[in-house]
């Protein structure tokens, strides 16, 4: 079965968050909700006051069991997510055939700064875009690069063609397209 870990922290922008886990569980894919959070804490504070709970710590998982790695983006959030020295290792380490997906402020606070973009086409929030580089940089809301095995995509607005995007790479387009119908998005 397709797995996906979708980290949150707090501060992490809970339109994207939640949207992606489901739409994916939609998609029948299995999804663990990461925290981040010290003393192995599940619960946080989104973005704007929302409280989420995970799944499972960072602690407890082993990121080679994941076929996908996703980062809703908010700030604090994505800080959080760029100064998590284990979420940096696991996605320094991710094996050749996991994807890696991020959203809104994550692709340039995390990704950027950590040199894990290599030199795919990215996308991002508008407000970051200057932190990406630019010749790579695309102005596409949902940019997935498939030789780098990379999805970006630019805030709350894009959260749910974003997640779309996850399903079409994960399966295929039609399972994408069967969850979007119900969905009314077409």
């Amino acid at each position: 079965m397709t797995k996906v870990m979708v980290a949150i922290a707090s501060g992490s922008e809970e339109i994207e968050a939640v949207s992606i886990i489901d739409v994916l569980r939609r998609a029948e894919i299995m999804v663990d909700v990461v925290s981040i959070e010290a003393n192995k804490r599940l619960d946080i504070v989104a973005s704007r006051g929302v409280k989420l709970m995970a799944d499972i710590h960072i602690s407890e998982i082993d990121a080679a069991d994941y076929d996908m790695l996703v980062l809703p983006g908010g700030v604090p959030g994505s800080e959080a997510f760029r100064d998590c020295e284990s979420l940096i290792a696991m996605l320094k380490q991710r094996k050749a055939k996991q994807w890696l997906a991020a959203i809104c402020a994550a692709p340039a606070v995390v990704l950027a700064e950590h040199n894990l973009l290599g030199d795919a086409a990215v996308t991002c929030h508008p407000g970051f875009q200057q932190q990406l580089p630019q010749n790579q940089l695309s102005v596409d809301r949902v940019v997935v690069d498939q030789p780098h095995k990379l999805i970006t995509s630019q805030g709350p607005g894009t959260a749910i063609e974003f997640s779309l995007a996850l399903i079409a790479q994960l399966k295929d387009q039609d399972s994408a397209d069967q969850v979007a119908a119900p969905m009314v998005l077409a």
